[in-house]
C-alpha cells in the first residue's frame, strides 16, 4: 500500500518524515548509553544494519526493539525513563506505524482497545463481587434483626403481666428494631438492583472483549497470510535500495532485498520484480526470484513461475523471460523439492506451460541432479510422473541428469539402478530413454572409448538377477534395433574378457539376431560383427549373401 502523505522527492530518497522523527528520538535516547551502534547491536544480538536503519529513520522498529532500548538506558542510568517520555516515544511509534503500515496500525489500535476492554471487564467483575459481598452482609444483618425482633416479641408476650412501664420500654425497643430492619430491607432491594445492573455491564464488557479478540485474531491471520509490509511502504523501499546501491552499501541492500522476498506481501514482491525488470537489472531480479523460490510458500513460488513464463512469451529481451532469471528460480525450487512435494510442483507447472513446456523438465532435472542415490532420483521421477503417461522425449534434461557422464564416472551403476526401478514401475519409455543416453546411441562409435564402455559394463554388473531379467526382456521385446545395437557395442567392448552377460543377451535375442545383424552392418566393427555372427550361426559363419563390414575408423 503506497503512502498518501509525503512528497515524491521524499519517496525517491526513501524517507518517511514520521519515521525519521521517531528514529531521531530513539537515536537521542541511545546516545545516552555512550557506546557505538555496532557495540549496541552486539549487545542485543542483532545485525548492525538493524540498529543503523532504526536510528536513521529508514526502518520501522518493533515494539520489542524500543522496549529493549529503554531497558538498556534504565540499566545504564540506574533509574527509570519517565512515564511522559515513554508515552511520547509510543505516540511517535504509532504515528510512524500509521504511515508505514496502516494495517499493522489498525491491528495495534485494536490490541490497545482490547487491553482497555479487558481492564473494563476486570473492573466490572470486581464491582459485581463487591456488591455480592455487601448484599450477603446486609442480608445477614437483616436476618439477625429479624431474629432479634422475633425474640423481643416472645419476651414481651411472656412479661406482659409486668408493670406498664416495662411494657412501654419493650415496645420502644421493638419499634427501633423494626425500623432498622425496614432500612436494611430497602437497602437490600437497592443492592439487588445495583447488582443486576453491574452484572449487565460486566456481560456487555465481556461480550465487547470477545468481539475485539475475534477481530484481533482475524486481522492477525489476515496479516500473517499477507506477510509483513517490510517496515516501510514499497515506494519508499525502492528509494532506499537506489540510495544503498548508489552509496555502494551492497551487503545491506542484499539483506533488505532478501528480507523483502519473504516478508512482503506477494503483490508487492511482484511489483518489485517488475520494477527491477524495467531497470534491466538481471542480477537483482535473479536474486529476488531465487529468494522467493527458497523462502516463500509453494503457491507464491508457482505464481512467480507464471510470471516468468509470461515473460518468456513476451517481447524479445524481456528480463523475466531471460534464461538466467529462470535458472535462478529453478535452482532455488530444486533445493526444496522432495519426493513428497515434487508431484505438486511438477503438475502445477504442466498446467501452466503445457506438457511440452521446458520449465517442469528443468525443475525436475535440477532436483534429480541433487539426488545422491539412485533410489532418491527414482523416487523423485516416479512421484512426479505418477498418474501421467511419462515420455522420455518430454523430459530430456531429467534423463540427462540420470545418465550424466560426471555421475556415471563416479557411480557406474547409478543409471542402471534407476532404469531397473523405472521398468519395475512400468515406465518403460523413460527407462529406454535413460538407456539411449548411457549407451550413447545418439552419438555411436564403432569402437567406443575403453573407459566409457568399461563403466557401462560395470554398471550393468551391479544389477541383481531380477533387474537383469527385466532389462533384457525390455531390450528383446520393446527396444528398437538401434538401441539394442548400441547396447551390444558397449557390452562387447566393455566386457574386458568376460562376455557372459553379452552372450546371455545374444541368446535371449534369439531369432531377432538375424534382423539385428542386417541393421548393424554399417554400425558395428568387423570383430563385433564376426563375434555375433559366430554366436548366431553356431560357428558356421555368415549366412548366404552377407559379408563382414569393412573396418572403418570410428565415425557416427
Amino acid at each position: 500500500m503506497a503512502r498518501n502523505s509525503g512528497n515524491s522527492s521524499e519517496l525517491e530518497r526513501g524517507e518517511v518524515p514520521e519515521l525519521a522523527e521517531l528514529g531521531t528520538t530513539l537515536r537521542e535516547l541511545f546516545n545516552t548509553l555512550g557506546i557505538s551502534q555496532r557495540q549496541y547491536a552486539k549487545r542485543i544480538g542483532v545485525d548492525p544494519s538493524v540498529v543503523s536503519r532504526a536510528f536513521g529513520g529508514r526502518r520501522m522498529p518493533t515494539k520489542h526493539f524500543i522496549e529493549q532500548l529503554i531497558s538498556e538506558v534504565e540499566a545504564e542510568r540506574g533509574g527509570s525513563v519517565t512515564p511522559a517520555a515513554r508515552e511520547a516515544i509510543h505516540a511517535k511509534w504509532l504515528t510512524a506505524l500509521k504511515e508505514t503500515d496502516p494495517s499493522e496500525f489498525r491491528l495495534e489500535s485494536l490490541r490497545v482497545e482490547l487491553a482497555r476492554s479487558r481492564r473494563d471487564t476486570e473492573r466490572a467483575n470486581r464491582n459485581v463481587e463487591a456488591l455480592h459481598l455487601l448484599l450477603q452482609q446486609r442480608e445477614a444483618q437483616a436476618q439477625d434483626a429479624a431474629r432479634e425482633l422475633a425474640q423481643l416479641q416472645l419476651d414481651w408476650s411472656a412479661e406482659r403481666a409486668e408493670a406498664a412501664g416495662a411494657r412501654d420500654a419493650s415496645g420502644g425497643e421493638q419499634a427501633s428494631l423494626s425500623a432498622s430492619r425496614e432500612v436494611l430491607l430497602r437497602e437490600i432491594e437497592q443492592l439487588k438492583r445495583d447488582l443486576l445492573e453491574a452484572e449487565r455491564l460486566r456481560s456487555e464488557a465481556e461480550e465487547h472483549s470477545r468481539e475485539l479478540r475475534e477481530r484481533v485474531l482475524r486481522l492477525e491471520e489476515e496479516l500473517a497470510e499477507r506477510g509483513s509490509a517490510g517496515g516501510v511502504p514499497l515506494e519508499v523501499f525502492k528509494g532506499q535500495l537506489l540510495t544503498m546501491w548508489e552509496e555502494e552499501s551492497f551487503p545491506e541492500a542484499s539483506r533488505d532485498l532478501t528480507e523483502a522476498a519473504w516478508s512482503r506481501p506477494l503483490d508487492e514482491v511482484l511489483d518489485l520484480m517488475t520494477w527491477l525488470s524495467r531497470r534491466k537489472d538481471r542480477e537483482h531480479v535473479s536474486a529476488l526470484v531465487s529468494d522467493v523460490g527458497r523462502l516463500r510458500p509453494a503457491r507464491d513460488v508457482l505464481r512467480i513461475a507464471a510470471e516468468l513464463l509470461a515473460g518468456a512469451s513476451g517481447p524479445p529481451g524481456a528480463v523475466l523471460g531471460d534464461t538466467v532469471v529462470q535458472d535462478a528460480w529453478v535452482m532455488a525450487v530444486a533445493s526444496r523439492i522432495t519426493e513428497s512435494n515434487v508431484a505438486g510442483y511438477y503438475h502445477e507447472l504442466l498446467a501452466l506451460e503445457g506438457p511440452s513446456g521446458p520449465l517442469g523438465d528443468r525443475m525436475l532435472n535440477a532436483a534429480v541432479r541433487r539426488a545422491t542415490t539412485p533410489s532418491e532420483a527414482l523416487g523423485l521421477i516416479t512421484a512426479a510422473l505418477a498418474g501421467e503417461e511419462p515420455s522420455g522425449a518430454a523430459l530430456p534434461l531429467t534423463i540427462g541428469a540420470v545418465a550424466a557422464p560426471y555421475r556415471v564416472a563416479v557411480d557406474p551403476g547409478f543409471p542402471f539402478h534407476v532404469m531397473a526401478g523405472l521398468l519395475k514401475a512400468g515406465m518403460n519409455d523413460m527407462a529406454g530413454a535413460v538407456m539411449v543416453r548411457v549407451s550413447r546411441q545418439d552419438s555411436p562409435k564403432l569402437r567406443p572409448a575403453a573407459p566409457v564402455a568399461q563403466r557401462f559394463h560395470l554398471g550393468l554388473r551391479e544389477l541383481d538377477e531380477q533387474a537383469l531379467r527385466d532389462l533384457f526382456a525390455f531390450l528383446v521385446e520393446e527396444a528398437d534395433d538401434r538401441l539394442v545395437g548400441a547396447v551390444a557395442v558397449m557390452m562387447y567392448f566393455g566386457a574386458d574378457g568376460d562376455r557372459s552377460l553379452f552372450d546371455r543377451l545374444l541368446n535371449e535375442l534369439g531369432a531377432r539376431l538375424q534382423d539385428l545383424l542386417a541393421a548393424m552392418m554399417s554400425r558395428w566393427s568387423p570383430d563385433l560383427f564376426e563375434y555375433v555372427v559366430t554366436r548366431w550361426s553356431g560357428g558356421r559363419g555368415l549366412p548366404p549373401g552377407q559379408s563382414l563390414p569393412v573396418d572403418a575408423p570410428d565415425a557416427p
